[in-house]
């Protein structure tokens, strides 16, 4: 008999970003792994509900189809808000709108809820739901919180960051699965769990079909970045990077969203940075496809500690378009990008060897083709969806 698994989550198809692209292939291949899977999210709302009007967004007609698998709960907040008391409601929100679902589908006879978290907030209505659906849970961490909180410098309030972390201990004691996209993840959790819960590491990567097997270039010397202007990613130094290339009259590709978007318009108007080109979001197969026609890729992330064990998914579509990579960034990402020879890495503040290394592979073709070569390669032997969801497909048969 197939095993049953209820997958919830804040974000899933079509909702741009990493962890969307995540929650869909993890449910498209569990189903295919002969796993019974269906989820519960939200109307697409990140970074604003108003973008997913757009049915461009909607581009995967088979998961357009799946109404009576995918469970949609309404929430009222038009946008995702970076406010802590706007953030707050929309969460609460989102808790007892699962609650409610779950409570209708207690019947359905799950043997596992897999949360996916952060949001916290999630994980609370999935230990509630549990109790009344006898399921087990899976734990799925994508990133450390609150320390991910902290490291942001949003909040520093000394009693609740408290409060938060005797709730952090008590969300990964009561998984009896954990699930991580990063190593960097394990050391921490461990030092928080009372019991030898098995953790399993489940990175982030592309499906077979979107690894690029022969780079070709259109148009003009290109250097791209794609993803989160936040908190997160050091929006200062992205800004110096354009400025930079500017000077050099290399032109820079920019897919950006988040709360630093405007910000970062704003400092191209202002500096008039004619080289630099801002898109509006877009699906995951215009973004690969922008990513494929580039030349160089960067990335940035907070110098904080808790990012050093972030592995951004953004580096991994890099290798995946087999472009090289020049990042500002430490840590697990570094090492990753070192170890595979997919590119160069350097101290966040460093901006002028970032530069000269640019224009250095600018000037050689013949490297930049071997370092593309390096990435993909990798992300085939270590990072592709349908070799690495066996390990979960393994906890859910047992």
């Amino acid at each position: 008999m197939k095993k049953k698994v209820l997958i919830m989550t804040q974000n899933f198809y079509p909702v741009i970003g990493s962890a969307g692209n995540r929650m869909k292939n993890i449910y498209q291949l569990l189903n295919e792994f002969d796993i019974d899977a269906d989820v519960l999210t939200t109307e697409p709302a990140y970074p604003n509900k108003n973008l997913y009007k757009d049915r461009s967004f909607w581009d995967d007609e088979s998961l357009n189809l799946e109404t009576k698998k995918v469970f949609r709960v309404p929430i009222k907040n038009k946008k995702f808000s970076n406010h802590i008391v706007s953030r707050l409601y929309f969460y609460i929100e989102i808790m007892w709108r699962f609650l409610i679902k779950l409570w209708q589908i207690r019947k359905e006879n799950y043997d596992y809820i897999m949360v996916s978290t952060p949001p916290i907030f999630i994980v609370f209505s999935a230990l509630i739901g549990k109790l009344f659906l006898k399921s087990k849970l899976i734990l799925e961490v994508r990133d450390l919180w609150p320390d991910s909180l902290v490291g942001v410098k949003t909040f520093d309030n000394s009693f609740i960051l408290k409060v938060f972390r005797i709730l952090e201990k008590r969300m990964y004691g009561a998984a009896d699965h954990i699930v991580i996209n990063s190593k960097g993840f394990e050391s921490h959790i461990r030092s928080k769990l009372k019991k030898d819960t098995p953790i399993i590491y489940l990175p982030n990567g592309p499906r077979d079909h979107e690894i690029v097997r022969s780079k070709t270039y259109e148009g003009e010397f290109r250097v791209v970045y794609t993803g989160n202007l936040g908190l997160a990613q050091d929006i200062d130094h992205l800004k110096l990077i354009a400025s930079a290339l500017q000077a050099e009259g290399i032109r820079f590709d920019v897919i950006g969203y988040g709360i630093k978007t405007e910000e970062f318009m704003s400092y191209i108007e202002e500096q008039q940075l004619d080289h630099v080109y801002m898109h509006q979001p877009t699906t995951r197969k215009r973004s690969l496809a922008l990513i494929e026609n580039s030349n160089i890729a960067v990335a940035f992330l907070n110098d904080e500690d808790v990012f050093s064990t972030v592995l951004p998914g953004k580096i991994i579509d890099y290798m995946t378009c087999r472009t090289p990579i020049v990042a500002g960034i430490k840590g697990t990402a570094a090492q990753i990008i070192t170890n595979s020879g997919a590119g160069f890495v350097f101290e966040q503040q460093d901006i002028q060897g970032m530069i000269e290394k640019i224009v250095e592979l600018k000037n050689n073709p013949e490297e930049l083709e071997r370092i593309g070569e390096n990435g993909a390669r990798t992300v085939q032997d270590v990072f592709l969806w349908e070799n690495n969801i066996s390990e979960l497909v393994k906890i859910i048969n047992e």
